[in-house]
């Protein structure tokens, strides 16, 4: 099993937006970079399934990738929306397990405890950044793969 963890693109900043959190949207500046770095994955990755928080900006995000995987599944789910748990992604990731690759639009810092646990490295520090993509490989236990980031393919076509 491929998973795909994609935390949201770049939304507005919080002290800029009036009404909840959940229904905060990415900025002009996520959707590009989001899109631009997007259109490469298909060259990487194989997508059969997008589920996502129910958060705007994760759906928003979700749309995004959606326009270069148009055959893909597509779900949402309030499991992985902002504060959740790793024991939240693992309950997913085990009803998803009969697809090989997935890809879940969730949240800092939830994605990177999610990463970590299923890596049995809890203590790791990592920070998954906006609109990045962090790949784990495996059945029972699950393997990094890669991660990768728009930065890292600005000027690969």
């Amino acid at each position: 099993m491929e998973i795909l963890f994609i935390r949201h693109a770049k939304a507005i900043e919080r002290e800029e937006w009036i009404g909840p959190d959940l229904l905060r949207p990415l900025s002009e500046e996520g959707i590009k970079k989001a899109r631009e770095f997007f259109a490469k994955l298909p060259k990487i990755y194989q997508i059969e399934v997008i589920i996502s928080s129910k958060a705007s900006r994760a759906i928003q995000t979700a749309e995004l990738l959606k326009e270069v995987y148009p055959n893909v599944k597509y779900f949402e789910t309030s499991s992985i929306n902002p504060g959740a748990t790793p024991l939240a992604y693992e309950q997913l990731i085990e009803k998803f397990r009969g697809y090989g690759h997935i890809a879940l639009i969730g949240h800092e810092p939830d994605i990177s405890y999610a990463v970590a646990n299923l890596l049995g490295c809890e203590d790791l520090p990592i920070k998954i950044r906006k609109a990045s993509v962090t790949h784990l490989n495996g059945e029972e236990t699950f393997e990094l793969h890669s991660l990768i980031y728009p930065k890292l393919l600005k000027g690969v076509g």
